[in-house]
């Protein structure tokens, strides 16, 4: 009975004491980033913090956002219960930001200085900087990289860093100068996406805290529907484009054909003109084209003509009256 009791009150023992882990998260909010970014950015914070045993024989969290300046927002004392912890976190969505520069040095000066000045002398530390503009100028970077060896030299902190694709060349160099390893260095190509990263960044903090997927985290490998790949693109493109020829190629065919058309009608009508010009030439001076027509076969009698002369006679008769009503005009208008 004895034994029992011991070893339950051992048991709880261990299950409050757990590993002193003492965690800064460091945030840079210029002016330059939106209110989106700000909250995708602090949903990483939270969503690590929630991973965690949070108490005084665990996890304390301190959060402080830089921009020119640092503000630290609360300190590792300041909260002792994931729900206190995570209240404040929450919080951070409204920070007010009013400068694009930044100044990850001072930030870095400021968490030795006065952040984990408080912290526990038997707890392992660890600092997660998450960037979204780097220092302005080389030099700035320069002492950035001394505030961090500065900060490691005093508390043994462990680094782990966040930054954009978008970052310069010499802005992620100096994010690995910091963390010294390149598997505690991170990126995304948004802060929405950030919830893919944090079940690694959990894990280098707390190897027993859980590390599952996000749920609903967004797949930046993921095509957006409400965008057309670029492939896509070209291929409408050709598509319009052989479309675009077939339709111009009937169209020539068809105006093709209505001017054969055309042709072709003024062609019979002109043949026609032509024909009764000929009948008109070849009337005798002075005399009417039916007197003509009549003298031409065997005068004005009827008498001793055939069928085909009949035939001719009446022929000519109406080429000559058509000629005579205004064929005339019209073969000269076309002319």
């Amino acid at each position: 009975m004895i034994r029992s009791i011991l070893f339950l009150l051992l048991f709880a023992t261990s299950q409050e004491t757990g590993e002193e882990k003492d965690l800064v998260f460091v945030l840079n909010a210029p002016l330059m980033m939106s209110d989106t970014d700000l909250s995708n950015a602090v949903d990483f914070i939270y969503n690590i913090t929630d991973r965690l045993t949070i108490g005084q024989s665990n996890t304390l969290v301190a959060a402080l956002t830089y921009s020119v300046r640092s503000t630290q927002h609360f300190s590792l004392n300041s909260h002792s219960t994931k729900a206190a912890v995570l209240s404040s976190l929450a919080s951070l969505k409204s920070v007010n930001r009013s400068h694009d520069e930044s100044n990850p040095n001072e930030a870095l000066d400021f968490v030795r200085v006065t952040t984990l000045t408080g912290s526990r002398a038997t707890s392992s530390k660890f600092v997660v900087l998450i960037l979204m503009q780097g220092p302005a100028t080389a030099s700035s970077r320069t002492t950035t990289k001394w505030a961090a060896e500065d900060l490691y030299d005093e508390h043994k902190v462990n680094y782990v860093t966040l930054g954009l694709d978008s970052l310069t060349d010499s802005d992620k160099s100096l994010l690995t100068d910091i963390t010294k390893d390149g598997l505690k260095t991170f990126y995304v190509s948004d802060f929405k996406y950030s919830c893919n990263v944090v079940p690694n960044v959990t894990s280098l903090i707390d190897s027993s805290a859980d590390t599952s997927p996000i749920i609903n985290c967004p797949d930046p490998n993921a095509v957006d529907p409400t965008t057309t790949p670029a492939n896509d693109a070209k291929d409408n493109s050709l598509l319009l484009v052989v479309i675009g020829a077939i339709i111009g190629t009937l169209l020539i065919l068809a105006l093709l054909v209505v001017a054969y058309k055309c042709v072709k009608v003024n062609a019979v009508k002109d043949m026609r003109v032509l024909r009764a010009i000929e009948v008109y030439g070849e009337a005798k001076f002075g005399t009417s084209k039916e007197a003509f027509c009549q003298k031409d076969f065997m005068g004005s009698g009827t008498g001793g003509r055939t069928q085909s002369d009949d035939s001719v006679f009446n022929t000519r008769l109406f080429l000559a009256r058509n000629f005579a009503n205004g064929q005339t005009h019209t073969f000269n208008n076309n002319i």
